[in-house]
C-alpha cells in the first residue's frame, strides 16, 4: 500500500505519528518523560478535528463554494460531462456499487442525472485505473449508453483530468462533476486551462446549514476534516505550481 505525504500530514496522520512517537517514548527510559504530552497531544487533535463544529468551519466554506446544478439544459453549448473519479478497487468477489467508495459513487449517480437530462453530451470519466474503468461500468448499467462513455484511466491528479478534457471539449463549456468539497480546486484547475466549466457538485458531507448538524464529535466529522486539510493543502500546492 502507497502512503502519500497527504496521509501523514492530515489531522488523522499527525495524530497517529504522535502517538507512535508516545508509543515509543514509553519504551525508551530517557524519552519516557515524552510520552504522557505526545499522547495527549494525539488524543487532542483526535477530539479536536472529530468535532462537528471543527468540520464544519474546515469543509463549510467548500462545499458552499458553488451551488448544485438545477437545470442543465440552460447551457445549451456545453458538450462534455466530465466526471472525476473517487476511488475504487477491482474485486470480482463483490458486487459492482460496493466496488467504489462513497465519492466515486455519488459522482457515477449524479452523472447518470445530468445525462439523463442531457444526453446530447459525452460523459468523460476521468482519473486512475481501475477506478475509472470501474467507475464507467456502473454508469453504463445505470443507461448511459456505452458509445457515450470516455474512460481516461491515466490521468492521476485534477490538473491531468482538465489537461485530458481540454482535447475533448475542444473550446465548449464542460459540466464538471466531482465532491461539493473538491469543486474550487476542480473549477479553477479547469479555467487555468482556459475552459468553461460548469459546476455539478455532489458528495455533499456536512449539512447545509451548521443548525442541522449534530453537535458532537464522531469518526465522519474526523474524516470531514482531513478530506478539508487535502484540500486546502491541494489548493497551495497547485497555487505555488502554477496550476491555478
Amino acid at each position: 500500500m502507497n502512503i502519500h505525504v497527504k496521509d501523514v500530514i492530515d489531522p488523522s496522520g499527525i495524530a497517529t505519528l504522535l502517538f507512535l512517537a508516545g508509543a515509543v517514548a514509553l519504551l525508551v527510559r530517557r524519552m519516557r518523560p515524552w510520552a504522557r504530552p505526545l499522547l495527549a497531544a494525539s488524543a487532542a487533535v483526535v477530539f479536536v478535528f472529530s468535532s462537528a463544529l471543527m468540520a464544519a468551519l474546515l469543509l463549510g466554506p467548500l462545499e458552499s463554494s458553488y451551488p448544485a446544478l438545477r437545470n442543465p439544459q440552460q447551457y445549451p453549448q456545453a458538450g462534455v460531462i466530465a466526471v472525476l473519479t473517487g476511488f475504487a478497487i477491482d474485486d470480482p468477489e463483490m458486487p459492482l456499487s460496493a466496488q467504489m467508495n462513497a465519492s466515486s459513487a455519488y459522482r457515477v449517480l449524479e452523472a447518470a442525472n445530468l445525462w439523463s437530462l442531457r444526453p446530447d453530451c459525452l460523459v468523460v470519466i476521468s482519473g486512475s485505473n481501475p477506478t475509472a474503468q470501474i467507475m464507467a461500468r456502473q454508469l453504463q448499467s445505470l443507461g448511459v449508453p456505452e458509445d457515450r462513455v470516455k474512460v481516461d484511466g491515466d490521468s492521476d491528479n485534477t490538473a491531468g483530468s482538465a489537461d485530458h478534457v481540454e482535447r475533448i471539449a475542444r473550446g465548449r463549456p464542460v459540466f464538471v462533476v466531482t465532491s461539493a468539497g473538491h469543486m474550487r480546486r476542480a473549477v479553477e484547475t479547469f479555467r487555468k486551462r482556459g475552459m468553461i466549466p460548469i459546476p455539478a457538485p455532489t458528495d455533499y458531507r456536512l449539512p447545509k446549514t451548521a443548525a442541522m448538524e449534530f453537535w458532537g464529535t464522531s469518526p465522519a466529522h474526523l474524516q470531514a476534516s482531513d478530506f478539508a486539510f487535502h484540500e486546502y493543502l491541494g489548493l497551495a500546492w497547485y497555487r505555488l505550481t502554477d496550476r491555478l
